[in-house]
């Protein structure tokens, strides 16, 4: 990827990359200290992290934080790029099944970059005007491990703009690389490990010192800080809080490639026109980030919600994740996805498209050659059901099928303008639904089967998902 020319001045690079809008979205689900403390007969137990459901990955979280985003700002969208230490796919390239998702224009090239936490800045460093960037983390710590509740599940969406007419620039960058073996994952095993957590620090602060030097920044509204230990978090915290005020995003843990850009996503929604950021990402180096916040802020970022989520049990975390392998339900496993029937509906499966009858303007889902009302052969164009509101017409809850969240719930939802779909209910109260319902699209995995992962449209009534 090539870099984008700056004027050096020292170790500083100057120069002007426009943030247009960006999003974050946190799963619904937490996993509090208390928690793991009572299922390991330990007192105590404070705080939290978020979650991700068993229906959900890195690719999802990534796609609901796009979703979030203005649709105009998506349809200008030129290029979109996927950073994930966790992504679903090796080999296979997971941008596209997002690319899908979103319903771009197949001229719009999407590729993967990621394998470290540092991957997004290079991303972002080197991205030219309508690049769509997409960050998202599944993190997964051994049982009992002291990083358990210290690494959280988010996605995050950033859109490149011109620096004219963004809401926030970047203004200059300093980056300085280290070989520092303090955070890592065996591509074997599923959870991340890390090495004493005191020597790494004194060595991250003397890179923060000289990367700091080299910005010449003195002073600025709020300071921005991710970095994958909890001890170097507090000590870069108590060296940057000379320059202005660090923000803070509780709840939620280290979000990996997604970090940076939650909070600083959750940082610009608050900021007003004038206003100067420094972000700081430590994760084998040091990156030091000033930005400048324009006229545009205003309604430009859309940080998800937090809560206070739901708990599951701990034993139910470990099963959603792979750690635990607990004895399935007594019913069929889903069979693999076909490779041909996904290609031939890719458009119904993955960016959920219908079809009107320009006849009647009966709206059908899944789009049908004929119109099931009046037999008209006449189509006008897709319609995308994705943003639409929908109401729950009815429902059904199985407590016998196969899942890994009981008991399941189908429901056939009426999207407004037309148009009824049957689909799976996720992130809600069973006992808090009723026909009427409000509820909204989502993009989940249904299952994986032979290393192949199904994802489908889901609903989740009003209310439910974060």
């Amino acid at each position: 990827m090539t870099c984008r020319p700056g004027e050096l001045w020292g170790e500083m690079v100057k120069t002007e990359i426009g943030i247009r809008t960006a999003a974050s979205y946190f799963p619904r689900y937490r996993l509090t200290g208390a928690e793991i403390a009572r299922s390991h007969n330990r007192e105590g137990g404070r705080g939290q992290r978020s979650l991700a459901g068993p229906d959900e990955d890195s690719l999802t979280l990534a796609i609901e934080a796009a979703r979030r985003l203005p649709t105009e700002a998506l349809r200008q969208t030129k290029a979109l790029v996927f950073c994930s230490t966790t992504a679903p796919y090796l080999v296979k390239n997971n941008a596209s099944a997002a690319h899908a998702a979103l319903g771009l224009d197949p001229n719009v090239p999407a590729y993967d970059a990621g394998g470290s936490l540092r991957s997004v800045l290079g991303v972002l460093l080197s991205a030219e005007p309508g690049t769509l960037i997409l960050a998202g983390d599944i993190n997964t710590s051994r049982p009992g491990s002291p990083i358990e509740l210290l690494h959280g599940d988010a996605g995050a969406a950033l859109l490149i703009g011109d620096a004219d007419s963004a809401a926030a620039v970047i203004t200059g960058s300093v980056s300085m690389t280290e070989e520092i073996q303090d955070h890592w994952r065996d591509p074997k095993k599923p959870w991340i490990s890390q090495s004493e957590d005191r020597f790494p620090v004194s060595r991250y602060l003397s890179l923060l010192s000289d990367a700091l030097k080299d910005s010449q920044v003195d002073t600025c509204d709020q300071v921005v800080v991710s970095t994958p230990s909890a001890r170097l978090t507090k000590a870069a915290g108590k060296e940057l809080a000379a320059l202005g005020t660090v923000h803070t995003l509780d709840g939620v843990g280290y979000a990996g490639t997604a970090d940076l850009l939650v909070k600083l996503s959750d940082a610009l929604a608050a900021a007003s026109s004038g206003h100067t950021l420094t972000a700081v990402s430590l994760a084998d180096g040091c990156d030091v980030l000033t930005v400048r916040v324009t006229d545009n802020v205003h309604g430009a970022f859309h940080p998800g919600p937090i809560g206070s989520g739901v708990v599951p049990s701990y034993l139910d975390a470990l099963t959603w994740r792979g750690i635990l392998d607990r004895e399935p339900p007594r019913r069929p496993e889903p069979r693999t996805v076909s490779a041909p029937a996904a290609m031939r509906g890719v458009k119904w499966k993955y960016a959920l498209q219908g079809s009107t009858c320009l006849a009647c303007g009966n709206v059908s889902t899944p789009p049908q050659q004929v119109c099931v009302r009046c037999g008209s052969t006449e189509h006008g164009d897709p319609v995308v059901m994705t943003d639409k509101n929908a109401t729950i017409r009815t429902f059904s809850v199985d407590r016998l099928a196969y899942t890994l969240n009981p008991p399941m719930v189908a429901a056939v939802v009426g999207f407004d303008g037309g148009g009824r779909l049957e689909v799976e209910i996720t992130d809600t109260d069973p006992d808090s639904l009723f026909v009427g319902a409000p509820a909204r699209m989502t993009f989940r995995r249904r299952h994986s089967s032979g290393g192949v992962h199904n994802y489908v449209w889901k609903a989740t009534a009003e209310g439910g998902a974060q």
